[in-house]
């Protein structure tokens, strides 16, 4: 089992009502992900901090996820969100701390990335490990493009893959008008999902060291024939 250390930070409202829920998913996903995972992977302590900030969180969740480097991990829950009941029940917070400890494998091993290619794989990754975890087919971020907008996104991705000067907040948070919200989500999560297609034995828990480059290579042609020509 992971060994994650959990601390509430409550500064600005207490989360005991919902405290023994936040342990019993951090547990789970304790459990569930430290039998997946390659002991290099496990070894170490996450120290993973939750805190209450209201207005803050995925809207349609009240929950959301960070960590920027090995062995920290930030949950904010806003429970004055009206979605934050159900998704808390519903496991969003299980789901949403698996896809951050990958984060911090990846961060131990090749980073996060400073490019759009690398965050693309980075964010891809993660989410098809929170698949591969929990179940599923993603987040409603990992099918934010429509049928008919693939091929005009793709075609400014390929543009812009190893920029080292790329619009992060554009790409992933849906603060550039001209993209869709969520785009480099959706595309690094069906980049993954492509390569996974084509290496039957490969798993995203087995992957926090993979270079970008080497699932962008292997699968950026045929995630863009296929999606592209969707109807």
């Amino acid at each position: 089992m992971l060994d994650l250390r959990v601390h509430f930070l409550e500064a600005d409202g207490s989360l005991a009502p919902w405290r023994e829920q936040i342990l019993a998913q951090v547990r789970e996903t304790a459990a569930r992900v430290g039998t997946r995972v390659p002991a290099s992977d496990s070894a170490a302590p996450i120290d993973v901090i939750v805190e209450r900030r209201v207005g803050e969180g995925i809207p349609e969740f009240g929950i959301d996820g960070g960590c920027y480097r090995r062995g920290l991990i930030f949950l904010t829950l806003d429970p004055d969100n009206d979605n934050f009941d159900a998704s808390l029940s519903a496991g969003e917070l299980r789901k949403t701390l698996t896809h951050e400890l990958h984060h911090s494998f990846r961060h131990a091993t090749r980073g996060y990335g400073t490019q759009l290619g690398e965050a693309l794989i980075t964010e891809g990754l993660a989410d098809a490990f929170d698949a591969e975890i929990n179940g599923g087919d993603g987040h409603p971020w990992n099918h934010a493009i429509a049928v008919g907008d693939w091929a005009g996104v793709l075609e400014r991705a390929e543009r812009e893959l190893w920029a080292d000067d790329y619009d992060h907040a554009g790409w992933f948070l849906g603060s550039d008008p001209t993209l869709p919200r969520w785009a480099g989500y959706t595309i690094g999560y069906h980049l993954v999902r492509a390569y996974l297609a084509a290496n039957p034995q490969a798993r995203p828990s087995q992957m926090t060291a993979t270079p970008a480059a080497v699932v962008i290579g292997a699968a950026w042609t045929r995630m863009r024939e296929r999606l592209s020509t969707a109807h």
